[in-house]
C-alpha cells in the first residue's frame, strides 16, 4: 500500500482498505457466531455462564484483532508484491486475507466441536490438576498406601 501512496494510486488504496475492512468484519462475525454457539453449548451441558467465559471471548477478540492489525502493517509496507505481480493483484492485502481466513476457519472448527468434546477436555484437565495436587501432598499418598495395605491384610486374614 505504501507504493500506492507514493504513486498516488488512490483507487488501489481504496480497494485494499475495502478488502481489509471486509476481512476484519468477517473475523468479528466469526467471533460473534462462536460466542453465540458457546453460550448455547454451555446451556446444553448445564454449565454456568460466568464472567470468565465472557472474558475469554473478549481476550480472544483482543488477540485476533491485534493479529489482524499486525497483518495490516505488513500489508501496508509490502513492497515485494508490486514487483512480482501485475497491478490488480499487487494492491491485494494478501497477509490480512490469509490471517483472516485462518482465524475464521479456527472459529468455524470451534463451532463445529461437540459440547461433549469440550466437556471431556475440561474433565481431563481437572483430572490432571487433581493428580498434581495429590503428587504435591505426600501425606495423602502415605494415607492411601496405608489403606491399601490394611485392605490387603484384611483380605489375607479372611482367606486363611
Amino acid at each position: 500500500m505504501i507504493l500506492e501512496l507514493l504513486k498516488e494510486n488512490y483507487t488501489g488504496i481504496y480497494w485494499s482498505l475495502l478488502v481489509v475492512s471486509s476481512s476484519w468484519l468477517a473475523v468479528m462475525l466469526a467471533i460473534i457466531v462462536d460466542f453465540f454457539f458457546g453460550v448455547k453449548k454451555a446451556k446444553q451441558i448445564g454449565e454456568a455462564r460466568t464472567s470468565e467465559g465472557y472474558r475469554r471471548t473478549i481476550n480472544k477478540a483482543t488477540y485476533y484483532f491485534a493479529l489482524m492489525f499486525f497483518a495490516l502493517i505488513f500489508d501496508f509496507f509490502d513492497v515485494i508484491s508490486p514487483s512480482l505481480l501485475d497491478y490488480p493483484l499487487a494492491t491485494m492485502p494478501f497477509i490480512s486475507l490469509f490471517c483472516a481466513l485462518g482465524l475464521v476457519l479456527t472459529e468455524a472448527k470451534s463451532v463445529r466441536e461437540n459440547a461433549e468434546d469440550k466437556l471431556r477436555r475440561k474433565t481431563d484437565d481437572t483430572f490432571v490438576e487433581a493428580i498434581k495436587i495429590i503428587g504435591e501432598r505426600q501425606d495423602l499418598i502415605n494415607k492411601a498406601i496405608e489403606i491399601i495395605e490394611k485392605n490387603k491384610e484384611n483380605e489375607q486374614d479372611n482367606v486363611v
